[in-house]
């Protein structure tokens, strides 16, 4: 019996190999789409919730009868009747606005828009952009966060200081954290929107990184088969 020499097909294994990076290359594209509507979801989710929250403690304000305020992108929530008649005692303003509902959720609906615009970008582009809106976005919160430090500063240092609690000084509420404010305990902290925020973000950055991973080699396979193919069918050389 004759051994038969098994003859590789060089086209045929670069098919396979061009099928098999298809797979990859769709599924990577599709993890990458499903990371940015996840984060789009948690963007238009973080517009009904607070971004931030101060807590207010005193003797008379007790555990579950403690005061709350919850800063929304465009809304401010709790107990602000209560705070605006105690703030007469110690000569505050709290105003009934801010000038970040405005703008922020806009940049937060943006943000989630373009997110998924960038699906239908060329590959060139994609990572660059994803990676360019997350830090956009970070910069806007980043501003809204300057903006409600110097607000709670002006609160708190332009007083009027002809009223009953003439011997309150001046104060800044804390952004993070707990300080004490005349009787009260004041604390402080980031809200579950701003988690949600900060998870969109994350996700963001995650589908530009795998976007830059697939870049370099989405067309290897496919040239290496057609280099293959155009060998094969090179004509001969004619000896003379």
């Amino acid at each position: 019996m004759s051994n038969h020499a098994k003859v590789s097909n060089p086209v045929g294994d670069d098919m396979r190999s061009l099928g098999s990076h298809g797979k990859v290359s769709t599924l990577a594209q599709a993890t990458q789409v499903i990371l940015l509507l996840v984060a789009a979801a948690l963007l238009i989710g973080s517009l009904k919730l607070p971004l931030w929250h101060i807590r207010l403690e005193a003797p008379q304000y007790r555990g579950e009868e403690a005061l709350r305020i919850a800063v929304l992108p465009n809304a401010m929530r709790g107990d602000l009747k209560e705070i605006s008649t105690l703030d007469q005692y110690i000569g505050v303003h709290v105003p009934p606005t801010l000038p970040q509902f405005k703008w922020l959720p806009t940049a937060i609906v943006s943000a989630a828009i373009l997110g998924l615009i960038t699906c239908f970008l060329r590959h060139s582009l994609r990572s660059a952009a994803r990676f360019l809106i997350a830090a956009a976005l970070a910069t806007a919160l980043g501003i809204a966060a300057i903006q409600a430090n110097l607000q709670m500063r002006y609160i708190g240092h332009h007083r009027d200081h002809k009223t009953p609690l003439v011997g309150v000084q001046d104060f800044t509420p804390p952004f993070l954290g707990k300080t004490k404010i005349a009787q009260f305990e004041v604390t402080s902290a980031l809200g579950l929107g701003a988690w949600l925020i900060g998870a969109a973000m994350a996700l963001q950055t995650t589908a530009g990184l795998l976007s830059r991973a697939r870049a370099p080699h989405a067309a290897s396979p496919a040239r290496k088969c057609c280099d293959h193919a155009a060998a094969q069918l090179k004509p001969a050389p004619v000896l003379h």
